[in-house]
């Protein structure tokens, strides 16, 4: 009797893409963003969104300051609002959804872009990786 040879399977991992940066801020910020009616405005919402991101970076304990900080600037850009507390609550929403949705993804945000190009809107993000190791 022959012994039969058995083939070595390669065993593949599945491995799962990562989501590009715009997919995730669609995907933590959406409803957000589109409470603008327009273009500037929902780069304005989306603008707020990335802040609350790179927040999210920071050491828990750093992480009033920095909204303290935002607010405190956007005073400054806005100072006939008065709508600042529903700002800062929006901010300390999003800083908890991007936690919850993305809580290992380092990378900060440098840029992101709100466009409309034939009809459809997209979103365009440029990103850093913070805290890179190097050996």
């Amino acid at each position: 009797m022959k012994k039969s040879k058995k083939k070595k399977r390669s065993v593949k991992t599945k491995q799962t893409k990562a989501l590009k940066m715009s997919e995730m801020i669609i995907n933590y910020a959406s409803d957000y963003i589109r409470l603008g009616d327009t273009i500037d405005q929902k780069q304005s919402y989306l603008n707020g969104a990335c802040a609350a991101w790179n927040i999210s970076l920071l050491p828990a304990a750093k992480r009033k300051e920095a909204v303290d900080k935002f607010i405190a600037q956007y005073k400054d850009v806005n100072p006939d609002v008065d709508d600042v507390e529903n700002v800062r609550h929006d901010i300390e929403l999003l800083i908890k959804e991007k936690l919850r949705l993305y809580p290992n993804e380092k990378r900060a945000i440098a840029k992101a872009e709100f466009v409309e190009e034939a009809g459809k809107e997209r979103i365009i993000v440029a990103s850093i990786r913070k805290n890179v190791k190097h050996p």
